[in-house]
């Protein structure tokens, strides 16, 4: 139902490694990607968004890397994907109630009338999503490797 990227999604995981260094020491871009298995190359664009989005800061040189440029606390999910995807509309990207004229002549057409039946359905759905994405924080995210023992192999 809900899109997430994956380069979203990514850029979740990304935080959260910096967020679990407590912002002590820059986190370099092999151990982020070792630590969330994101591609390399394709952890550079993320980081590129983040650092352009102003959440993270990247510091060059011997022992450089990544750090938060924001509290983890204050840092949502639904912020992170707001700036990584854009605000999402709906659905398929679809405004609600977008689509489907009838040039002003006051009639439905039948895929109209099904939209406006269900229309309040999704938007409840989308709400419902949106409230967890904004309540849930890299913070909190990362505080629940202390709760889990981690496991190697």
């Amino acid at each position: 139902m809900i899109h997430l990227s994956t380069k979203s999604e990514y850029a979740i995981k990304a935080l959260v490694r910096l967020a679990l260094a407590g912002g002590r020491d820059p986190v370099q871009a092999r151990d982020i990607a070792a630590f969330t298995g994101i591609p390399p190359k394709f952890l550079e664009q993320v980081m590129h968004d983040l650092r352009q989005g102003g959440l993270v800061e990247s510091r060059r040189g011997k022992g450089g890397g990544y750090v938060l440029a924001r509290d983890p606390h204050a840092l949502s999910f639904a912020a992170v994907i707001d700036l990584i995807d854009g605000p999402r509309s709906g659905p398929g990207g679809r405004r609600p109630g977008a689509g489907g004229s009838d040039g002003g002549k006051g009639r439905m057409r039948g895929g109209d009338q099904a939209e406006v039946l269900v229309a309040p359905v999704w938007r409840a759905v989308r709400e419902c999503t949106r409230a967890v994405l904004a309540s849930a924080t890299i913070a909190e995210a990362a505080a629940r490797s202390r709760e889990a023992p981690m496991y190697y192999i």
